[in-house]
């Protein structure tokens, strides 16, 4: 098949389209179709994707995008391409670390702030000015107020959330903090989105809305041969300039081609692993059907012993009764009738 444009969902693809000073008016005009509200992003900054921890030892977190908007508002964005067991986990740990360091700034400029207020104070004292507004203003910046900004974390995930948490129809989901008695949102400012892009129905989406628009421009861009005409946004036309695999230059293309090496070896370890683990799973449910068949033939078989067994005992035991009836003298009639045993048994018996 020929290829026209990027794998967006590769390492390399994302980052280029998304991850770059070039390219971050596709940025904000995605994560403004994404968040909508009245107070659009108009710029944002690129933050170091690798986060140190605070201490030795602490694990560094790499993030796919990671940037602060024009309001301060901080984003998280990943595209992550298999499932892992504790993938909610790992987000919430991604949010955690812009939330921590806001904590950090906020007390560094209350530090700061303070020794500017008390170099202050010490000249209006010496003027004799006395503004208790001003005052007042400049003690409370001596301490941080535990004030955030917003955080959001975008997880668009090459596939869907186990145990059919949300219908086959449901794929955007938005998280925040609710409280569970009334659902009404506790706290608005931590956000996390999580797209299952393999249940995009292209035929299902609002292509008259931004949202909808890009949702099918990134999910199907691999495939085009050209520009759908229904997408005729300007910046849907940079974004396919963008993902032109003719337009890079020999290292991008080497780039792309190594991320593309492990999109497709990662995809065929787990399909192999799920083949081997279906393949598996025929085999011990096999086996644990014959050892469960002979176990439940070796009850019915001695449940069926036990009846035939009993069976017999008690014909045997009338017999008995029989000739010791006929021992006595007792009449073959009264036998019968009291033994049940059929008159011609009992008469084959009488002749021994």
């Amino acid at each position: 098949m020929y290829e026209r444009y990027l794998n967006p969902f590769v390492d390399y693809g994302f980052k280029k389209l998304f991850g770059s000073e070039e390219n971050k008016d596709l940025l904000i005009s995605f994560l403004n179709a994404l968040i909508g509200g009245e107070d659009p992003i108009t710029d944002l900054t690129y933050k170091n994707v690798e986060r140190i921890g605070d201490l030795i030892g602490t694990r560094t977190n790499y993030f796919d995008v990671y940037c602060t908007t024009n309001t301060g508002d901080e984003f998280i964005v990943e595209m992550q391409n298999t499932w892992q067991p504790f993938f909610k986990d790992r987000t919430i740990y991604y949010a955690a670390k812009p939330i921590h360091d806001q904590g950090k700034k906020g007390l560094q400029e209350a530090e700061l702030a303070m020794k500017k207020s008390s170099q202050t104070e010490e000249c209006l004292d010496q003027e004799n000015m006395d503004d208790d507004d001003q005052t007042t203003e400049k003690r409370r910046n001596r301490k941080w107020d535990y004030e955030l900004k917003n955080v959001y974390v975008v997880a668009m995930m090459n596939f869907n959330l186990p145990a059919k948490e949300y219908p086959q129809d449901s794929f955007l989901h938005k998280v925040q903090l609710m409280d569970v008695e009334d659902f009404h949102v506790f706290y608005e400012k931590l956000t996390l989105f999580y797209v299952e892009l393999p249940k995009i129905d292209h035929a299902k989406l609002d292509l008259n809305t931004s949202l909808g628009q890009w949702f099918h421009a990134l999910n199907s861009l691999y495939f085009y041969d050209r520009k759908p005409k229904n997408l005729n946004d300007a910046m849907f036309d940079k974004l396919f300039r963008q993902a032109e695999l003719a337009a890079m230059t020999p290292e991008e293309e080497l780039d792309y081609e190594r991320s593309m090496k492990v999109y497709l070896d990662t995809y065929n370890q787990i399909e192999g692993g799920r083949i081997i683990g279906h393949q598996e799973g025929l085999a011990e449910g096999e086996k644990r059907g014959l050892a469960k068949g002979k176990e439940i033939g070796l009850a019915e078989g001695k449940e069926i012993g036990l009846a035939e067994g009993k069976e017999i005992g008690l014909v045997q035991a009338k017999i008995e009764t029989v000739k010791k009836m006929l021992e006595l003298g007792i009449d073959i009639a009264t036998i019968h009738a009291s033994t049940g045993v059929p008159i011609e048994e009992i008469t084959l018996n009488s002749k021994f």
